[in-house]
């Protein structure tokens, strides 16, 4: 009884039970006033005919088009209704110039830094030419590997997280999916505190549904009292909003702009294995110093600047330096020349330059610009595949698209290995991502079930050369969505680290075969189907 009370009196709760009243209220009098006035509902009708035809001819992925379809067709007032508040995604008047600035700021800063991309189309053209879509398509440059570090687990990433922070000197820049109150928020609290009164800048974002069950209503305000500047990213709160369903899923730290996390991991205890819902949790992390890690402080500073002014300047952002507080773009392109000739040998059937240092290239993601960059980064990888691919993600609920390039590298002779969690975080979800088994499977993928628990891991790897570890899941909401960001890279020293942390991972997990899934039983794989109807929309 006590745990029912507490999930009816939960804020996420409370708040969509107000949200259904009054999409409830709206759709009962426009339905009443149908009723009693007959060219209400003949408008009714010609609006959901005519929505129906530019939905058809909206350029846009056919997939997220078939489920507004089949609201509108068959019941369309309550389609037409429904469309109109969730369907687009635009941020209020003053949001969308303070965004528009902040970007052209961002891409002015950085078309003035040095680009390593001719240094790697020497080496490897086809590895250019996906860096080349990420520069066009975020303004953010590719750079030499400085100093890179792969986190296996939760554990490390938070060990290493606090030993980097307790560093800080000028400021510390938070964004996270989902915060919670625990060991792992407590020891970065503490630290925040004693940096704060050393007069470190310490700014905060969270998500406000990614969040809303783990931490209070006005808990910003909390934050403030304790001197962290804190932006609740779109609040969920009891009003229909076109932006509901677009959420902020990055999580980074930057640290002085000098020092950079991303991966999986969110601030929560089960990220870090201290507290156990659903088995062991697998995640993921990078730690990335040097230039590059700056590109993730402009990348909080356009989120930041939606809500509230950033009054720093960006080359404020820049890091300290013992002799030089700034490198000019001339230096930065002297540091990325290589000291030696590239030399290539063959491994396996494939070439690998031996340069000392790779290449990474950070990018973002976002729902409010025509690029589907995350999803794009993937489809380069797994089009420009040839020996093998290894793939980790949460949830498998993916377009046409990438289920038909991912058959195709496995008829091309690639040895494509996806891995997916055993133990399911959302059931319906994680129905879903069974229900893309089959066709993957019957056409050569390979497919693994993560056994001691949750693989909340997402990254891409590739012939040993070119991954990526970020905060982008194979499924419609991260990839059409979401603000995303991750690190795309070529001939670094942690690859080989990534692909032994994935082979552990085979050895833990059961793979999927076509007997297994004969034996689905027909009702779930009808409940299966009718989830696959809608998967755009969850």
């Amino acid at each position: 009884m006590r745990k029912l009370l507490k999930f009816l009196t939960n804020r996420f709760v409370i708040v969509s039970v107000l949200i259904l009243v009054q999409i409830g209220v709206l759709l009962l009098s426009v339905f009443e006033l149908s009723k009693h006035y007959a060219i209400i509902a003949a408008f009714f009708w010609v609006l959901s005919l005519v929505l129906t035809l530019v939905l058809i001819n909206k350029n846009s992925n056919p997939s997220s088009k078939i489920p507004w379809i089949v609201i509108i067709g068959l019941v369309p007032l309550f389609g037409v209704m429904l469309y109109a508040m969730f369907s687009s995604s635009k941020l209020r008047k003053h949001e969308q110039q303070r965004l528009a600035k902040a970007i052209r700021d961002k891409n002015q800063f950085f078309a003035k830094e040095a680009n390593s991309l001719l240094f790697l189309a020497q080496q490897d053209s086809h590895a250019a030419s996906q860096s080349h879509y990420i520069s066009q398509a975020t303004g953010l440059p590719l750079y030499r590997e400085e100093e890179l570090k792969y986190f296996e687990s939760g554990e490390a990433f938070f060990e290493c997280l606090i030993e980097e922070l307790k560093k800080a000197r000028r400021y510390i820049y938070l964004e996270y999916f989902i915060i919670q109150p625990g060991i792992f928020w407590q020891s970065i609290l503490d630290i925040l505190k004693e940096k704060i009164a050393c007069g470190v800048d310490v700014r905060l974002i969270y998500d406000d549904v990614g969040s809303v069950r783990t931490v209070p209503f006005g808990y910003n305000l909390e934050m403030e009292k304790l001197g962290i500047k804190t932006v609740v990213f779109n609040p969920y709160r009891p009003a229909p909003r076109t932006i509901l369903h677009n959420r902020d899923h990055k999580k980074i730290c930057i640290i002085d702009g000098a020092t950079a996390f991303t991966g999986g991991i969110n601030i929560a205890d089960e990220y870090i294995n201290r507290i156990n819902r659903f088995g062991h949790w697998k995640d993921t992390g990078v730690m990335i110093k040097g230039d590059a890690a700056l590109t993730f402080a402009f990348m909080f500073a356009n989120t930041w600047c939606i809500y509230r002014d950033f009054e720093k300047t960006y080359e404020s952002l820049r890091p300290e330096f013992a002799e030089n507080t700034e490198k000019s773009p001339a230096a930065l392109m002297q540091s990325a020349v290589p000291n030696t000739a590239p030399q290539t040998e063959k491994t396996d059937g494939a070439k690998h330059s031996k340069y000392k240092k790779g290449f990474l290239q950070p990018y973002s993601d976002s729902p409010l610009d025509n690029e589907l960059t995350g999803e794009q980064v993937y489809l380069n990888i797994i089009n420009q595949s040839t020996r093998y691919l290894y793939i980790t993600t949460p949830y498998l609920i993916v377009d046409h698209e990438i289920i038909l390039a991912l058959q195709l590298a496995a008829k091309r002779d690639v040895d494509v290995r996806i891995i997916t969690p055993y133990i399911p975080d959302k059931w319906i979800i994680h129905e879903l991502t069974r229900s893309y088994y089959k066709e993957l499977i019957e056409n050569g993928v390979q497919v693994f079930e993560y056994t001691p628990g949750f693989m909340h891991a997402k990254m891409f790897l590739c012939d040993d050369i070119i991954a990526t570890v970020g905060t982008v899941n194979l499924d419609y909401r991260s990839l059409y969505h979401h603000f995303e960001c991750g690190v795309w890279m070529y001939n670094t020293e942690i690859i080989p680290q990534i692909k032994a942390d994935i082979h552990e991972s085979f050895a833990l997990s059961k793979e999927i075969t076509e007997e297994y899934l004969a034996q689905t039983s027909l009702p779930r794989r009808f409940i299966r189907s009718i989830f696959k109807i809608f998967a755009p929309l969850m």
